[in-house]
């Protein structure tokens, strides 16, 4: 049996082995420039209207603004660009612009013969909506994108084609979900290929259960990435009953310990939120 002391020497080597680890993990990670921040995802008119209203009382609000979308056409294999709202539409001196890539991307992947000419024709696409942030300053692009599991290899090539084209001059974050996270490899993936990603927590079917949060905390520090979460600020009444996308805002605090953190998105769907962070702090 080992003596008090031979098990104090073990124990104090395991801890500073693990701190080693997670000093190590937190290295990989650029320092944060200033504290957390706090911004608005800007989908409709009416988002935009509460933007304003909110930015009264937060003059260091950002704001996402929703600027169009990429279809695919199965059939042909052709990719569309439809525009979304005017980046001035908040009168923000500085924007986020959102591109949302919408399901079924990957079927004109399929009819694409090779990986190069698919990536070509997103770029295309892509390349016609970011000429819409030219009156606007834009501060960072971020890639709305609910890829599969088995497709995020693939989404990681189109994210670096599209970062040494289309967006090679800009800040580019994804959009991330905790199904996402779970795959081992997602750090490995984007971690040099974007600055960062922004984990959606709502309208996933991810409840925000004391296991449910563990796992999320602990996948999201596990990609060693800056990251923000993503928040809503709504409810949705359906078949399986009503959700429970605002007991999310409780976890900041646990989300804000892991190596990476950078702040908040909320995506209001026209419904008043600053009070919901008023209650967690």
């Amino acid at each position: 049996m080992q003596s008090f002391s031979a098990q104090r020497s073990c124990r104090t080597v395991a801890i500073a082995l693990l701190s080693a680890f997670i000093s190590g993990c937190a290295a990989d990670i650029p320092p944060a420039k200033g504290p957390p921040r706090i911004g608005q995802w800007v989908w409709t008119r009416e988002d935009a209207a509460l933007f304003t209203e909110t930015a009264v009382a937060r003059p260091d609000l950002e704001a996402g603004v929703y600027i169009g979308s990429i279809h695919c056409d199965a059939s042909s294999g052709l990719l569309e660009a439809h525009a979304g709202l005017s980046p001035s539409v908040t009168g923000a001196a500085s924007i986020t612009a959102v591109i949302r890539f919408e399901d079924g991307l990957d079927a004109c992947r399929v009819v694409n013969d090779t990986a190069h000419r698919f990536n070509q024709s997103l770029d295309s696409a892509v390349g016609v909506l970011r000429k819409r942030g030219a009156t606007t300053p834009v501060s960072a692009m971020q890639l709305d994108y609910d890829a599969p599991q088995r497709a995020l290899d693939a989404w990681a090539g189109s994210v670096r084609y599209l970062t040494q084209h289309a967006l090679a001059e800009d800040s580019v974050w994804l959009t991330s979900l905790i199904a996402q996270l779970r795959e081992p490899k997602y750090g490995d993936l984007f971690r040099d290929v974007v600055r960062g990603h922004v984990l959606q927590v709502f309208d996933t079917g991810e409840f925000a259960e004391p296991e449910q949060v563990t796992e999320a905390v602990r996948v999201a520090g596990r990609a060693r990435m800056p990251f923000r979460v993503g928040l809503g600020a709504f409810e949705r009444r359906g078949r399986h009953g009503t959700t429970n996308h605002r007991a999310w805002f409780s976890t900041i605090p646990q989300f804000a310990k892991v190596p990476g953190y950078r702040g908040l998105w909320v995506f209001p769907a026209g419904e008043r939120w600053a009070t919901l962070l008023r209650e967690t702090s």
